[in-house]
This record gives C-alpha cells, structure tokens and sequence, in this order.
C-alpha cells in the first residue's frame, strides 16, 4: 500500500474511533456521593456512581472510576476502594474518617481534535491528534485545520465533622471550580458563590448549568444558567433543598499553544443544598 493510501486508511480509522469518542464525551460525566457529610463517630463507608449521562442522575455510559481520587483534608491525594465497572454506571467506595473536607475527582488527561475540510464540498472531518501529530494525518488538501484540546473534571465534595478549606485550593491547571461558599454550608434560599479558574486564573465567561436532581418527574428543568463575571465568579441560589448537577463550561483560543488552536474545557460538580 502506497503511503497516500496509508494515509487515507489511517485518516478512516481515526475518523471513526473519534465518532465513538465524540459521542463518549457528549454526555456530561459525573460523580454522585451516596452522602456529602458524615457524621458518625469513627468514620463511615461511601458508594459513589459514576456515569455520563444527558439526563440529571439518570445513569447512562459507563464512564469508568479507575482514575477516581480522593483529596484528603490535608491535601493528600488516596485512592477509592472497591472500584467496579458496570454496564452503565462504575461504582466505587471509599471510607471517610479523617475530620474535615475531602474533594472526590475523576479527571480526565487532555485529549486533543483536528477539524478540517477537503474536497470540493468542503467535508468536514475529525482526527484524534494534537497539532504535533496531525500533519502526519491529514490527507492531501487538507484545509481550514483547527485542533481542540479537550478537558474535564468531575467533581465532589464530603465533609467530615467539622469543615475544612485545604482541599478546596485550586491547582493551577486548566479550567477549575473553588467554592466560596463551602460546599457543607449550601442551604436552599440562600446564595451561593463560586469562583472559576483558568490556568491558576480568575476566568471572565465561564457559563455554567445548575440543575436540580428529579428531572424525570416534573416537565421543566428548572435549569439555572449563570456566566461567572471577571473575576471569575457566579452567584445563584438553589430555591429548594436537594441534590444538584453544574455543568461547566469554558471556550477560548489559545495563544502560541504547542498542541492545540483552541480550548473546551469543563467542570462537573455534584453537591447538594440543605434544608433551611
């Protein structure tokens, strides 16, 4: 097979292993605690589900839990325990006894795609490659080239006893959530502060979605929308007590970037509003 041949072979395979992709990483990701506070002397055992899904806590693909950890109050990192993948949803436990906040995460690496054109229809196609990789890629004629890089993170946050602030510090890296107001400190009617994070960056644009679990039984969604301001923060307020799904999101270009032209990026965070 000659290499313009190999080339086009290539270009198909990866064009169609990004379908599969695409689609995986169309519906939002997420982690659900079984509790987000405990309050048991000595500790206790948490479940967590874990799945991408469209749907509020509907389960749906089996996002896997390996790369699951936990941020330990003291800003150590631990591993879950008893980490079980399933058909549509991967389970995973972990006991919590040490006072204060714990952040649970599952953070995916960057992942990168090249849109381009070829042919006189201007057909648009996918690789799964970074602007380092794509030249070897593209097929002859190739044009109008932007590559993405891709990131999210899906969050949560459990308390034990008292609350604590150390696993809420940002790290620096792509597009992060800090609450302002604690997580343990959410109640229903009263505001809520978070502030985004770009690269260790209060970020201007961020648009978020704040939705209530129970979607499946009431026809709206009652969905918030907010867009954080410039210095990177929101404020909404959760009318009624319950379990709650943001869905993050950051577009941007990037400037004198090795791997990419452009950015997506997005924070996932689980937590839930007490009764007043």
């Amino acid at each position: 097979m000659n290499t313009k041949l190999k080339r086009l072979a290539l270009s198909g395979v990866m064009a169609i292993g990004l379908v599969s992709s695409t689609a995986a990483l169309a519906h939002p990701r997420w982690v659900l605690p079984s509790h987000f506070t405990v309050s048991k002397e000595g500790g206790d055992w948490l479940t967590f589900d874990v799945t991408a899904s469209h749907g509020t806590f509907v389960f749906d693909k089996p996002a896997g839990s390996d790369r699951a950890f936990v941020i330990m109050p003291d800003g150590r990192s631990e591993r879950p325990n008893f980490v079980v993948k399933g058909k549509r949803r991967s389970m995973f436990d972990f006991y919590f006894e040490e006072e204060g906040t714990h952040k649970v995460a599952i953070n995916n690496e960057p992942t990168y795609y090249t849109q381009y054109k070829v042919g006189r229809r201007d057909t648009v196609k996918w690789l799964k490659a970074n602007k380092v990789e794509r030249d070897a890629l593209l097929t002859e004629g190739s044009r109008d080239i932007v590559t993405q890089l891709s990131y999210t993170r899906a969050e949560s946050y459990v308390t034990v006893g008292k609350p604590t602030q150390k696993a809420l510090e940002v790290e620096g890296r792509l597009l992060e959530m800090k609450p302002l107001t604690h997580p343990s400190d959410i109640v229903e009617g009263e505001p809520v502060i978070f502030q985004f994070f770009y690269n260790g960056t209060p970020q201007k644009g961020v648009t978020a979605e704040i939705t209530r679990e129970g979607t499946l039984y009431r026809n709206h969604q009652q969905q918030i929308d907010v867009t954080s301001d410039k210095d990177g923060k929101i404020s909404f307020t959760p009318d009624v007590a319950g379990r709650y799904l943001m869905k993050a999101n950051y577009k941007g270009e990037l400037n004198n970037h090795l791997l990419a032209d452009k950015a997506s990026v997005n924070v996932h965070l689980t937590f839930e509003a007490q009764l007043n």
